[in-house]
This record gives structure tokens, C-alpha cells and sequence, in this order.
């Protein structure tokens, strides 16, 4: 725990000013705790392996949060909502796997009904196998819109250091770019997409990351 806060301060000094969580809404004092107004909702069923968790560890460190997962999970502030043309942006740090090299993490952008027993959004993620996915979740079920697709712009992580990357999901009138560390994954119509709705991050079992901004791009 004590590399990890050190860790997350000596990344601080070196962000640029993005529209970070602790920037978008305030947080002020709550370190250590679950960021102010944000939810979290977890997957239901999903594999275990021996000695994994059952919850989520989900806690302010500026800046951003840091994120520990069991189960897989979603995570968002009901005011991160955007429509129309606009540009989400997130910078997320993986930190060592343990050889859990296919669990994904990302962000998601269409959410509706988030808390209801049918929510719908469209998920980014990619893997530490240097793998990117774009899916769907439609209530109970999931659709891919791009499989799992190797792109060389992914860092991984390798040994004791965190591996940093930038996703971008830029929506168009006509078409959604989704974009790593600024190279272009995947290209998708608006339509198939239905980016209108919450923005948040998606991380799937087992994982461990630290977010340290998620925002609409200015």
C-alpha cells in the first residue's frame, strides 16, 4: 500500500491538466474514501479463480481513484452525462497482473438505466496482451461491435511498474473514433454505437488499476 501511494504522487506531478474526476466534481478530503457521488454497480455471476475477492476496493487517490476489482464492475458519477459531438477522455495506469493477462479495463459512454436491472452502454477496454475490444451491454445480454483486436499503441505492463494509457472515444455526427495514446483503434457508425448517455469506466475481474482522470476532453 505504501509504493502505491507514492506511486500515485509522483504520477500527480507529472499529468497535464485534463478534466480529472477530483476536477469535474468535487472531492475534497475524502482520500482513502469512495469519491463523492460516484457509483458503482458489478457484474452479476461472472468466473473466480482461488483467493479472489468478492467486492471492490474503490477509493480517492488523488489524483483520481484507485481501483481493485473482484467481480467486474462500472463505475461513474450520474453527472458525467454527454450527447451530441464530444470527446471522452481517460488515463488509466495498470498496475501488475500476476499473469492475468486477458481481463480488460476501459471506459464506457451511452449508459442509461445504470442501476436498473436492464442498463445499457457501450464498453472500450483493452488487455495486457496489447488487445482492444469495443462490446455493448443491452440489459442481460452483450453484442461485440470490434473483437479482440492487437494494437501496438498499448502499453503493457510488464515487471513491477504501472503501464500508462490514454483512451479517447470521440463521437461524431456521423461516426465514434476510438483511439489509444492517440492512434485509432476502431472506427464505428454513431448509430451502432448509441454514445448518447453516462460516461464512466469499466474494469473487469481481477484487476487493478489506478484512474487518474476520466472527463470530457476540452
Amino acid at each position: 500500500m505504501t509504493r502505491r501511494w507514492r506511486f500515485v504522487c509522483a504520477v500527480g506531478l507529472a499529468l497535464p491538466p485534463v478534466t480529472a474526476m477530483a476536477q469535474d466534481h468535487k472531492t475534497g478530503g475524502n482520500e482513502g474514501k469512495r469519491p463523492i457521488g460516484w457509483q458503482l454497480q458489478t457484474d452479476a455471476g461472472g468466473h473466480k479463480m482461488a483467493g479472489d475477492v468478492e467486492t471492490v476496493a474503490f477509493a480517492q487517490m488523488t489524483p483520481g481513484f484507485h481501483v481493485t476489482t473482484g467481480p467486474a464492475a462500472i463505475l461513474w458519477h450520474p453527472d458525467s452525462a454527454a450527447s451530441g459531438a464530444y470527446t471522452v477522455e481517460s488515463t488509466i495506469f495498470l498496475f501488475p497482473t500476476n499473469g492475468r493477462d486477458q481481463e480488460g479495463y476501459g471506459v464506457f459512454v451511452g449508459g442509461t438505466a445504470l442501476t436498473d436491472a436492464s442498463p445499457s452502454y457501450t464498453y472500450f477496454l483493452l488487455r495486457n496482451d496489447g488487445k482492444f475490444l469495443v462490446k455493448q451491454r443491452q440489459g442481460e445480454k452483450t453484442v461485440t461491435l470490434a473483437t479482440w483486436t492487437p494494437l501496438p499503441a498499448i502499453v503493457k505492463q510488464a515487471g513491477a511498474d504501472a503501464a500508462k494509457n490514454v483512451l479517447r472515444v470521440e463521437v461524431a455526427s456521423i461516426d465514434v473514433a476510438f483511439t489509444v495514446n492517440g492512434v485509432e483503434a476502431v472506427r464505428l457508425p454513431r448509430a451502432t454505437v448509441r454514445p448518447d448517455g453516462v460516461f464512466g469506466v469499466r474494469i473487469n475481474h481481477a484487476v487493478n488499476a489506478h484512474v487518474s482522470s476520466v472527463g470530457r476532453a476540452k
